[in-house]
C-alpha cells in the first residue's frame, strides 16, 4: 500500500479509528503509520533509522493490538516517530520494519498524547477489495 487511508470515527472521549489496508501485512503498516500521524505530521520524519519489530498474537486482532503497543512503546520509551512501515506476516508472528528518527523538537512538533491504544472494540474484517481494521487510542 503506497498511500496511507485512514479517518477518524465517532466516539465520546478518545480517537477511534478506521483504517484500510490492501492485505493483512499492508494493513499492519498502514495502521502503524496511522498510529504516527495521529501524534504528529509524518512528512516531517525523516528515514534516519531503521528498526524491527515482532510481535505474535492468535488473532487479527491481538497481532494488530500488540503491533500497535509495541509501536507506542517505541515512540513513549525512545520518542521513536515512524514515517513509514512494511511488515511480514508467518503464521502468527507479524514482523514490522519502520524507518523514522527520533523525536527532533525543532521540526516536529507532538499534536496529541496517547496514553495507549485499547483492545476494546478493535476489530480487523476482509473486505472486498482489501481489509479493514477500527481500533480506539486513548488521549
Amino acid at each position: 500500500m503506497t498511500r496511507q487511508r485512514y479517518r477518524l470515527l465517532p466516539h465520546t472521549a478518545d480517537l477511534r479509528v478506521e483504517v484500510g489496508g490492501e492485505d493483512l501485512p499492508g494493513l499492519y503498516a498502514s495502521c502503524t503509520e496511522t498510529l504516527f500521524s495521529l501524534l504528529t505530521d509524518r512528512r516531517r520524519i525523516r528515514e534516519t533509522v531503521s528498526r524491527t519489530l515482532i510481535i505474535e498474537g492468535a488473532s487479527s486482532e491481538d497481532r494488530l493490538f500488540f503491533l500497535l503497543r509495541e509501536a507506542l512503546l517505541q515512540f513513549e520509551v525512545d520518542r521513536f516517530l515512524v514515517r513509514r512501515a512494511r511488515g511480514t506476516i508467518t503464521g502468527n508472528r507479524v514482523t514490522m520494519s519502520v524507518v523514522g528518527e527520533a523525536v527532533d523538537s525543532s521540526r516536529h512538533s507532538i499534536d496529541r498524547e496517547i496514553k495507549a491504544v485499547t483492545r476494546h472494540a478493535m476489530t480487523v474484517e476482509q473486505r472486498p477489495g482489501g481489509f479493514v481494521a477500527r481500533f480506539v487510542v486513548d488521549v
